[in-house]
């Protein structure tokens, strides 16, 4: 398994070639619904939840990838994610499955990231 620095490496890596990281999904039913990604903005790496259209609407040339902490090594841990389209829509996945359905590994959710960072975010006033 990854140490998180070999995986951060490559995040930049991936990111500074001009590609956008997945990192955390919310579905509705087959559906991606809102994304968490990061992509590189100048000096730094940029965190920003859209939603799937947005995302489509604006596909980089260098990519989209799926993080992917389970991955044997550090390479890996960067899933490209593919377009495939539906009958009725556009499909997102890091598999060749036929599937009508977003598919993006084991990714957590937005909300249990947003709840992670107010978590964090937590302190009593201190009056002095």
């Amino acid at each position: 398994m990854p140490t998180v620095e070999a995986i951060a490496a490559e995040a930049k890596n991936v990111m500074k070639a001009g590609a956008v990281i997945i990192t955390a999904a919310e579905f509705k039913g087959n559906s991606a619904t809102r994304l968490q990604v990061y992509f590189w903005d100048e000096h730094q790496a940029v965190m920003d939840v859209i939603g799937k259209s947005d995302l489509l609407e604006n596909w980089p040339d260098d990519g989209v990838y799926a993080l992917d902490t389970t991955a044997p090594n550090a390479e890996d841990s960067m899933r490209l994610v593919h377009r495939c389209e539906g009958e009725e829509e556009i499909y997102i996945r890091t598999t060749d499955e036929d599937a009508e359905a977003d598919e993006l590994g084991t990714l957590p959710t937005v909300l249990f990231l947003e709840s992670v960072e107010a978590i964090c975010e937590l302190k009593d006033k201190i009056k002095l």
